[in-house]
C-alpha cells in the first residue's frame, strides 16, 4: 500500500449507520493518509479522475455505465472480497433481483483474484 500512498484513496460512504460487513471497500480498516469519503457514486469518480485517485474495490467495471477513464489493477494482499446477495428464505427473487445474478454472473471468469 506504500507506493499508493501520495495518492488518495476514495471510499463510498453509506450513511452512519452501515454495517462494517457490508462496506463496498476491502482494507476499510486501514488508516490511510489520505482518504476522501463521497456519498454518491458520480461524485466518487469525478475526484478519481480529477485528484488522479484509486478505490479499492470489486474491481467489476462498466464501461458502458462510467465510460474508459477507469481500469482495475490487482491489488497485492491477501484479502478477499465476497459479493453476493441477502433474500428471504420463503419469497421468490423479484425480476430486478434475477436480473443482478445474471449480471453479476457475468463477471464470474472476468475475476482479479
Amino acid at each position: 500500500m506504500e507506493e499508493l500512498d501520495e495518492y488518495p484513496c476514495l471510499g463510498f460512504a453509506q450513511g452512519e449507520h452501515n454495517s462494517f460487513y457490508f462496506a463496498e471497500e476491502v482494507l476499510s480498516t486501514y488508516q490511510y493518509k489520505r482518504f476522501i469519503r463521497a456519498n454518491d457514486r458520480a461524485t466518487l469518480l469525478n475526484l478519481m479522475v480529477g485528484l488522479n485517485g484509486y478505490t479499492l474495490c470489486s474491481g467489476i467495471l462498466c464501461e458502458d455505465l462510467n465510460g474508459k477513464d477507469y481500469c482495475a489493477v490487482k491489488l497485492k494482499s491477501d484479502e478477499r472480497m465476497t459479493i453476493g446477495y441477502i433474500s428471504r428464505k420463503d419469497a421468490p427473487l423479484s425480476a430486478i433481483g434475477q436480473k443482478y445474478l445474471e449480471e453479476i454472473g457475468k463477471y464470474k471468469d472476468k475475476s482479479l483474484g
